[in-house]
Order: C-alpha cells, then structure tokens, then sequence
C-alpha cells in the first residue's frame, strides 16, 4: 500500500493538469483563431493599397494558405508559404488587376535575427513592387541572406501562379 499512495497522487495530478490544459486550449483557440484572422485581413489590406474588403477564393494550391480577391476590383491577396533557412516562411503578397505586385508583407519566419530576418524589411519589400511575373527572378537577393531572399522570391512566384489560375 505504500506503493500504490504516491503512485494515485501523481496520477489524480496528471489527470487535473491535463484536464485544466485541455480546457485552457478550448478557452483560447476561438480567440487566437480570430486574431489570426484579424492580422490576416490587415495583411491583406496593407498589401493591396485602397482595398477594403476581401472575398475569400477557395483554392487548393501547394503552397497558398488563402487566396482573396478585393470586392473593388483592385486586386489580389495570395497568403503564401515557402521553407526558408530556418523553417516554414510565411509572406502576403498583394497582386493589382493589372499583374503588378502592389506590396508584400513577410508574416512568419524562423530565419537567423539579423540576416534572414532582412527580408521582412520595407527596403526588400519595396524591390518587389511594381514588378510583374517575369521580372520576380531579377530582384536582388539581400548580401548573407540568400536562402531567405530566395525563400521569399519563391513565395511571390507562388503567388503569380495563383494570380494567374484564378485570373485566367
């Protein structure tokens, strides 16, 4: 019996940890779920200058987590995501009627503070605006950061793809 004593705490102590986890995850995801949300469709206004509300275009791609068009007719927001230097590279990438890329906006990277990181910043951005499908490949990759500037070309690249299946 002197066995079985602590054997019964730990286990009732599991079980009340697990379940007050369980209930904290249940509580908050809704919440995070909108949040993500919410930063999701800033995102996409901010990449698509003048644009103020989105429609969502369902659309199974590799690589596009969420496609919209802009109910004024301004353009597209492609959610796109690539492997970067240190994991999964997540970028909005806002596509105008005309084919032009109207802004870009890096959302999620694992890549080295200080080098990879580089390309979420305005300067790298801006290279990107303006510039049509073909013209993704001649945009400078920033110096000690190749594989992320990379990462980041290919995801606008992805996001011409899904421009061009839903513009079509």
């Amino acid at each position: 019996m002197n066995m079985a004593k602590p054997v019964i705490v730990l286990t009732v102590i599991c079980i009340v940890c697990s379940a007050l986890l369980g209930a904290t995850y249940t509580a908050t995801a809704p919440l995070i779920a909108a949040s993500e949300k919410a930063a999701s469709d800033a995102a996409m206004i901010e990449v698509v200058p003048g644009a103020t509300a989105f429609t969502e275009i369902p659309l199974e791609m590799e690589g596009v987590l969420a496609a919209a068009k802009d109910d004024g007719g301004l353009g597209y927001a492609f959610k796109v995501q690539d492997k970067g230097f240190g994991g999964a590279y997540t970028i909005m990438v806002g596509i105008g009627a005309d084919g032009k890329i109207t802004g870009a906006k890096l959302l999620d990277n694992s890549e080295t503070p200080g080098l990879g990181s580089k390309t979420g910043s305005p300067d790298f951005i801006q290279r990107f605006v303006g510039v049509e499908s073909s013209g993704v490949e001649g945009v400078q990759a920033i110096t000690g950061a190749t594989i992320s500037s990379n990462a980041f070309k290919r995801c606008v690249q992805t996001a011409y793809t899904a421009f061009e299946s839903v513009n079509a």
